[in-house]
């Protein structure tokens, strides 16, 4: 060992005392460091702040910080106290970095490299202090001592080597997770199918003649789960965690004597990796009345206004009694001079019966293809009916077909709304607001040879790998309103191929006529349905605050529909959801440091569709994934908490946000959207292993509201997409 560590590391032949330590201060804001490898792009090391290490934030929660650093997935890493980070790199170097982001510096700023072949070990793990202990590729435990350990360049010498018999480090060979907070050592067992697991605690000693750990172990923590990953930011303090394949993110505390008690069962969201915080010798709370920041904050240079709720009437909807689109090409040039079909797709029954569409118009694509179909005003009684299931809303598909030069076959889709002057005012108001939301064009697409015939649908196993399924299992919203992918595999992570090229033909540049004979009318049928929890809302109460969530009495969101073209799901448009709930639902007054989005459950269908071209000689089958009603599962839950979303809070973000868009929140009340649009959430839910998007419309049963508390600093809140009293879709808080 000591030529592979030569250079860099004296190995003496004594045992040597732990160099005295100056006492420090107690100390709050604990930063915890995560090396996250779950993305697609590498590893990445993520700074938190552990604000109310001493109570494990049982009010509080694990902060992100949005510091973040680019780390390997295969290195490992560990932290010794003072700001510093030991990372061993694949190759088995050691290096050491000082943590500057608090001062606006690098959270991994070079210090030393000490080179060697640390690949012999196992594990490594410090103190936060003068020591580090390491496993040993052969069993035993080295201990080794760090010189001016604030400092992160003093030597590292091999002090002693604990047999691998020892009871100690038999244990922690077979534990799942190893820290230490001072000369604690902590072992985390996980458990398995027919056992629990636990956390012991090991006391170290230098002076003792035999076993380093001459006390023997405590349990400190029983009933240990699925918990892989457990950290301490000084004494008296655990977190645990899960890992994949559990994969939520969810991390636990605890706090006292053992037997420790939990102190919040959900402290922190999407902690993904290996996890180590920056381990103080006592731990202390801080000032109730100090707000949480993690660095230099910029003084303002001007105050924003105080949160009002806007008084004024909603601005008359725009006209809701038509349906209008817009087709393109594949390559966006417009698809101009086409038929276009409108049918309404509601009346399609939840039996095994095949439908046909009721036709309400007819048209051909302008110029720049757009096109508008007025709603009848007379409604066949099936079209009635379905809108009075829906709140008084008609939701309707509209097809082109045309044919390229190389003949081949061209279909667009495109889900849209309507609602009869007759309708409530609520209704239409959806209607407009979900018309905006889809005001995109729909591109025409290849129909393909496999779509001449029904296909076989793939399994439940199947669908759990797609990557709507995947992300369905992620705790924090990492999605937000960035779009979906164009397309989508219900069964693979990514898709592959260009759904242009069609026997050996790129198709998406090709010009579109009007087919010769045309198509006929739809005609579907549901092959299955699915109740899925469907994001509908989120509230934010950063600091001190709380914040409510109401989604009571009726449907008011409108969720994208998937329509699948040959192997791909694209979204094409939406359906509006306006049906009575006879239920009251959300949540109210959570708080502080609380931030979730709120699910209702939903039932999606999956229909086949089926129509016929050519004179009736060429037969198509296609299918989509469609939202339809407020349906509440056999002893399942009328609502439930979604994805974390309190990544989007705190001072980084407030800092980072449009000075117009901010207010702040007088102590003591409360302040509330009620009108316009939510965000569209592009990750609302995942259907048959596809995700699609949603949008709810704020009035007086749908609204997110915060309610300040009587602390000494001001309340912030933000708009995202507007100032807050405008149409911000969201507020944030810090």
């Amino acid at each position: 060992m000591t030529a592979l560590l030569a250079g860099s590391i004296a190995v003496p032949t004594a045992l040597s005392a732990p160099t005295a330590q100056a006492a420090e201060a107690c100390r709050s804001g604990i930063p915890t460091y995560v090396h996250d490898v779950s993305g697609e792009s590498g590893g990445v090391l993520r700074k938190y702040l552990d604000w109310d290490p001493l109570t494990g934030n049982a009010a509080g929660a694990l902060l992100d910080t949005g510091e973040t650093a680019p780390l390997e997935t295969y290195s490992e890493f560990f932290t010794g106290g003072h700001g510093i980070i030991y990372v061993k790199t694949p190759e088995g170097a050691l290096k050491t970095y000082k943590d500057n982001s608090a001062t606006g510096g690098s959270m991994l700023t070079p210090v030393r490299d000490y080179g060697g072949n640390w690949n012999v070990y196992e594990r490594m793990w410090s103190t936060g202090d003068n020591r580090i202990f390491a496993l040993h590729q052969n069993g035993a435990l080295e201990v080794y001592s760090v010189a001016n350990p604030s400092s992160g360049s003093g030597a590292i010498t091999k002090v002693r080597t604990v047999p691998r018999t020892d009871p100690a480090v038999v244990a922690i060979a077979q534990a799942t997770d190893v820290w230490s907070a001072g000369q604690v050592v902590y072992t985390l067992r996980r458990g398995v199918a027919d056992r629990h697991g636990e956390v012991k605690a090991w006391r170290y000693s230098d002076s003792a003649s035999g076993s380093p750990f001459p006390n023997g172990s405590t349990n400190v923590i029983t009933g240990i789960s699925n918990e892989t990953h457990g950290w301490s930011p000084g004494p008296g303090t655990i977190y645990t965690v899960g890992d994949t394949p559990d994969y939520t993110g969810i991390a636990w505390s605890y706090t006292g004597t053992a037997p420790m008690d939990v102190a919040n069962r959900d402290v922190g969201a999407g902690i993904y990796g290996d996890v180590h915080a920056d381990i103080a010798s006592c731990l202390a709370s801080p000032s109730p009345d100090i707000k949480p920041s993690f660095g230099p904050v910029p003084p303002e240079t001007e105050t924003p206004p105080q949160a009002v709720t806007d008084g004024s009437p909603d601005p008359a909807p725009q006209d809701p009694t038509q349906f209008s689109g817009k087709f393109v090409l594949g390559d966006g040039r417009p698809a101009a001079g086409l038929p276009v079909r409108v049918e309404a797709v509601d009346v399609t029954s939840d039996s095994t019966d095949e439908v046909q569409l009721v036709t309400l118009g007819t048209t051909v694509t302008a110029p720049d293809g757009t096109w508008t179909v007025p709603l009848p005003a007379a409604l066949p009684d099936s079209v009635k009916r379905a809108a009075a299931n829906n709140g008084g809303i008609i939701n309707a598909m509209a097809s082109v077909n045309g044919e390229t030069s190389s003949g081949h076959m061209m279909r667009g889709t495109h889900m849209m709304t309507a609602a009869p002057a007759t309708a409530p005012a609520t209704a239409r108001a959806l209607v407009a607001a979900a018309a905006k939301d889809d005001s995109e064009p729909s591109k025409m697409r290849p129909i393909t040879d496999d779509l001449r015939k029904e296909q076989a649908q793939p399994t439940v196993a199947q669908t759990d790998l797609s990557w709507a399924s995947r992300d369905e299992q992620v705790s924090v919203d990492t999605l937000g309103d960035r779009p979906l992918p164009e397309y989508q595999s219900d069964t693979v992570r990514e898709p592959q191929g260009d759904s242009y090229v069609v026997d050996g033909v790129d198709t998406k540049s090709l010009v579109v006529r009007p087919m010769d004979g045309g198509c006929d009318k739809t005609s579907e049928k549901v092959i299955a349905t699915q109740i899925k929890y469907t994001t509908v809302a989120e509230g934010h109460a950063y600091w001190d605050a709380k914040t409510t969530v109401d989604y009571d009495s009726k449907l008011s969101s409108s969720v994208e529909v998937a329509v699948k073209t040959g192997s791909k799901w694209t979204i094409e448009g939406s359906v509006t959801l306006g049906s009575a709930m006879s239920v009251t639902t959300g949540y109210a007054n959570k708080g502080p440091y609380f931030a979730k989005q709120w699910k209702v459950p939903i039932e999606y269908k999956k229909i086949r569709e089926k129509w016929t071209c050519n004179y009736g000689r060429d037969t198509f089958y296609r299918y989509k994934i469609v939202a339809g009603k407020y349906k509440v599962p056999s002893g399942g839950a009328v609502g439930k908490y979604g994805k974390d979303v309190s990544n989007r809070d705190g001072g980084v973000n407030y800092n980072n946000s449009p000075k117009k868009h901010r207010a702040w929140v007088a102590r003591g009340s409360h302040f509330q959207i009620s009108k316009n649009r939510s965000i569209k959430w592009s990750g609302a839910v995942s259907a048959y292993g596809v995700k699609l998007g949603g949008s709810t419309q704020y009035d007086r049963d749908h609204r997110q509201r915060i309610t300040a508390g009587n602390k000494s600093a001001r309340h912030d809140i933000w708009g995202k997409n507007d100032k807050v009293d405008g149409k911000p879709g969201v507020f944030y808080s810090f």
